[in-house]
């Protein structure tokens, strides 16, 4: 993330109003220093003022009251008393999208300081897919939605006549997602290749007992292959499931693999108007018989709920399903497979490879480059989850024809992205980086009313 210097703070703090924010940690402070901060600090900021910052003997650099309040706000979204994201209006938000995120949410909604600090009357979270919070935010039926891939031409997901400037997008959450299924404990963490389970999605390969998932997991006399060979009939036949609506964790999916096998195979690039990259979440529905797989899907199951639901209820299933409903009570019985990791290594999900992979993201991420799937370490040794992404959170720009909603969100949408990130482990997630979580809260200074930035403002 690039670094800029931060001058002229006093003249910046008078152009942002901080008046109407509870006790900022400088506003007592008399004596005047001169020192340079970067715009995106690692620790705590000590609370002087500025009254110049020369870089070089040519050079001073005037901060904007963006990044004043990005700084100097030490208890913003810090969950303390003094935190200026807990002022503000009693509201009902309406909200929706991603079920990626539906566990993180909700564990912020559910008795959190945010909710309980004011009544906030929340908005019924269906997480019904990425689609729905794109579709809901840019007609105005949700205050702020959520999607796992941000509206974006390289995702392919804009909508007509809603550019992406319009609407401020940032990460909130990271995640990983798995390959899983139900045969039973005994078949727990099989190895599935990236071109083995692209061939199930194709539908040239129907069967656990299929040679090429035999050999790769010990051969016909190993323990494995002799279980997979002895599975029943009914459970022996491969049923791959896929998502209804536009689903950010099938795009992850799908992305992965296209990674992983360097291109998608050419029937489901032709689906999608000769892309070679990954069917675009515009596609009618998302679902894969719709964009080239030509395996026997069944009926497109709604959420990652309604995947976790058919994989333990649908003998021989395989779907893709979000790390952290592996967590929730009711989903123990659902099998994990071992996938390769870039460097070649099979290994299983967990939150340590995940992590990994929110290391090497690395701390820039925008609307037109988050892809983290398939991504290597530094080192060889570190092993990295293959299937790994952001899940965003989308809010009009423009807040006047809805002030007290817009100020309500954004304080939210803040304090998600600082104070609920600690919360992120215990939920499944892996907790967003620093500089990332400062780039949220810069972007978030873009929603006003008018000239007037929501977020700094009280009540």
């Amino acid at each position: 993330m690039k670094k800029m210097l931060l001058s002229s703070v006093a003249t910046a703090v008078a152009l942002v109003g901080f008046t109407g924010i509870a006790a900022p940690a400088f506003a007592k402070t008399t004596t005047t220093k001169v020192s340079c901060y970067p715009l995106y600090p690692t620790g705590k900021i000590k609370a002087t003022m500025l009254t110049s910052c020369t870089v070089s003997a040519s050079t001073t650099v005037v901060a904007t009251a963006q990044d004043v309040a990005a700084n100097f706000a030490s208890n913003m979204g810090q969950n303390s008393s003094l935190d200026p994201d807990l002022s503000f209006p009693a509201v009902t938000l309406a909200e929706g999208g991603s079920s990626f995120v539906k566990p993180f949410f909700q564990a912020l909604t559910s008795g959190s300081t945010f909710s309980s600090t004011n009544a906030v009357n929340w908005g019924s979270y269906l997480g019904t897919g990425s689609g729905d919070a794109r579709t809901g935010v840019t007609a105005g039926t949700y205050d702020f939605g959520f999607a796992d891939q941000p509206m974006s031409a390289v995702a392919g997901t804009l909508k007509s006549g809603h550019p992406a400037a319009d609407y401020v997008q940032i990460p909130v959450a990271f995640g990983g997602a798995v390959v899983a299924y139900d045969l039973g404990a005994s078949l727990n963490n099989l190895k599935l290749s990236s071109d083995i389970l692209a061939k199930i999605y194709m539908g040239t390969i129907t069967s656990w007992a299929d040679g090429a998932i035999v050999n790769l997991n010990g051969g016909n006399t190993s323990k494995i292959g002799k279980a997979l060979l002895a599975l029943p009939s009914g459970t022996k036949t491969i049923k791959p499931l896929e998502r209804s609506g536009g689903s950010g964790t099938t795009y992850a999916f799908l992305d992965y693999l296209n990674a992983a096998n360097s291109g998608l195979p050419s029937a489901v690039q032709t689906a999608v108007n000769g892309l070679s990259a990954v069917p675009t979440s515009g596609v009618s529905g998302n679902q894969l018989d719709q964009t080239g797989w030509n395996a026997n899907f069944g009926s497109a199951v709604s959420g990652n709920s309604g995947m976790a639901n058919a994989l333990v209820t649908t003998p021989g299933a395989i779907g893709y399903l979000e790390y952290s409903y592996l967590l929730i009570p009711g989903n123990a019985a659902i099998d994990t497979a071992q996938l390769q990791d870039a460097h070649g290594d099979w290994i299983k999900p967990s939150l340590k490879n995940i992590t990994a992979a929110a290391t090497a993201a690395g701390t820039v991420v925008t609307p037109d480059a988050f892809s983290a799937v398939y991504l290597t370490a530094s080192t060889a040794a570190t092993q990295v989850w293959p299937i790994a992404t952001f899940s965003w959170a989308m809010i009009a720009k423009d807040q006047s024809s809805s002030v007290s909603k817009g100020k309500a969100a954004t304080k939210f949408l803040d304090w998600m992205t600082h104070f609920g990130q600690t919360l992120a482990k215990v939920n499944g997630y892996v907790p967003l980086p620093l500089p990332i979580q400062n780039y949220a809260r810069k972007q978030l200074m873009n929603v006003k009313n008018g000239s007037a930035i929501l977020l700094l403002q009280a009540n």
